[in-house]
């Protein structure tokens, strides 16, 4: 299925994609609010600035995917594959993103509010801590029991760290495990 397909296909009420191979479909600036890719392959697509507000995507494997400005607010992530992925001005806003795997990734600049990141794995990030470009926000995360988290700074405010330990102040400095 092609980016025109999936855009017809969408636009005449079809929500459920779950299992569809759509690797390296360019699918940038769509708006899939509401749309259901369970298990979907999402690897290697140029999903820029493409919204997903309200979506299931469980399991769904955004391997090496190009999210630059992409939009998750109320999506279900969990078990999501976001390795090698570019996460650069991504918004995540009250999102299950639990167990989900970011090996390897590009964020820069992302946002996660009111999101859950329990069981994640993060490991080999690129967050960049000692530069401005680096700033991600952390607002109301939940981090517990995952193996590593990413370079979490000034733009951090109530997280839950691994451990358990929450942070209230908006100024850590610079928690890594």
């Amino acid at each position: 299925m092609d980016r025109n397909e999936l855009r017809e296909s969408f636009r005449s009420g079809e929500r459920d994609f779950s299992g569809i191979d759509f690797s390296g479909v360019r699918l940038a600036s769509l708006d899939l609010n509401g749309i259901i890719l369970v298990g979907a392959n999402l690897s290697r697509c140029r999903l820029v600035d493409t919204m997903f507000d309200n979506a299931n995507l469980e399991g769904c494997c955004f391997q090496a995917a190009n999210l630059d400005g992409a939009r998750f607010q109320n999506a279900n992530l969990r078990r999501a594959n976001f390795n090698s992925s570019i996460l650069v001005r991504t918004y995540f806003y009250q999102c299950n993103a639990d167990e989900a795997s970011f090996r390897n990734t590009d964020i820069r600049m992302a946002s996660f509010q009111e999101t859950s990141l329990r069981k994640t794995y993060w490991a080999d990030i690129a967050d960049e801590p000692d530069s401005d470009e680096g700033d991600n926000q952390f607002t109301d995360v939940d981090f517990t029991e995952s193996e590593y988290i990413p370079y979490i700074d000034d733009y951090a405010v109530r997280v839950i760290l691994p451990n358990g330990e929450i942070y209230t102040t908006p100024r850590l400095e610079g928690w890594n495990l």
